[in-house]
């Protein structure tokens, strides 16, 4: 379990609390306000962590759903895919991207 929580003087307060259920599952939330302009969005999100890739993904109170899909192809080489999805704003983003190192 890790939580934790951050002031900032742009207005953010920031708190996180990370669950690890098991060693391959964690389970996360997240809440974020500004006092001055009274916003607030808070998420939930998992980690879930296979033999040679992991998969991460969010929904956070806006509706806002996020995957990404993190595949070990060799030793320092990654593949990736991700993907962002908006109904409300009708805004759809999908990307694949290489790490190397």
């Amino acid at each position: 379990m890790v939580a934790s929580a951050q002031v900032a003087s742009t207005g953010n307060v920031v708190m996180n609390y990370v669950q690890k259920i098991s060693e391959k599952v964690s389970l996360a939330t997240d809440f974020v306000y500004n006092y001055f302009s009274r916003d607030v969005v808070a998420s939930v999100g998992y980690d879930y962590i296979l033999r040679q890739s992991r998969v991460r993904g969010k929904i956070d109170s806006n509706g806002v759903t996020s995957a990404l899909l993190e595949e070990r192809l060799s030793m320092g080489l990654n593949f990736l895919l991700s993907a962002e999805v908006d109904h409300k704003k009708k805004d759809y983003k999908f990307g694949f991207g290489l790490t190397a190192g």
